[in-house]
């Protein structure tokens, strides 16, 4: 069982013995541009899979570590996420009766040759992504921070002002 360090993420299949086989895959940003829009700046990230090859599916585990460089939800600085995630696939080629593709399963025809993980590795780091990406308290530009609360103060006395309630409040009294 050897390890293949591999630049595109394709791994030809059609002629694969039976059997565990491991590969690396080194993930950068080109990488991660390469997808179009998305909230990752910066990668630099090490993908170790191993799969394992049956006659009739393929099972894909492995881990994703590293580090992505995506914008703080408040204050819009650059904010540097670690990334640790373990990947899980079943790649079948024969479909059962009713059988249809799922987040761990994907059928292929029996007929491919090649298993193009691209998509599948973009996902997997997109969603160890964290929902709320925000610096630790404290660690946020201050500059920005101040703009808000003077934002948020200003909002504030406008809606007390000229809220449409306001004169429904005196018909209560």
């Amino acid at each position: 069982m050897s390890k293949v360090v591999h630049k595109d993420f394709v791994i030809p299949i059609k002629g694969l013995s039976v059997g565990k086989h491991e590969y690396a895959f080194a993930i950068d940003s080109a990488f991660i541009q390469e997808f179009g829009e998305t909230l990752i700046s910066e990668a630099a990230l090490q993908a170790d899979v191993v799969l394992e090859k049956e006659a009739t599916w393929i099972k894909i585990s492995g881990t994703v570590k590293g580090k992505v460089v995506s914008e703080c939800d408040r204050c819009l600085e650059d904010l540097e996420i670690p990334v640790n995630t373990s990947l899980n696939l079943i790649v079948k080629f024969v479909r059962s009766v009713g059988e249809e593709e799922s987040d761990d399963v994907m059928i292929l025809d029996p007929s491919e040759a090649e298993l193009d993980l691209s998509q599948f590795l973009y996902d997997y780091i997109c969603l160890s992504l964290p929902l709320q990406r925000v610096h630790p308290k404290g660690k946020c530009n201050p500059l920005m921070l101040n703009k808000l609360k003077d934002l948020g103060s200003g909002e504030s006395a406008d809606k007390k002002t000229d809220s449409p309630f306001e004169k429904l409040k005196d018909l209560l009294n």
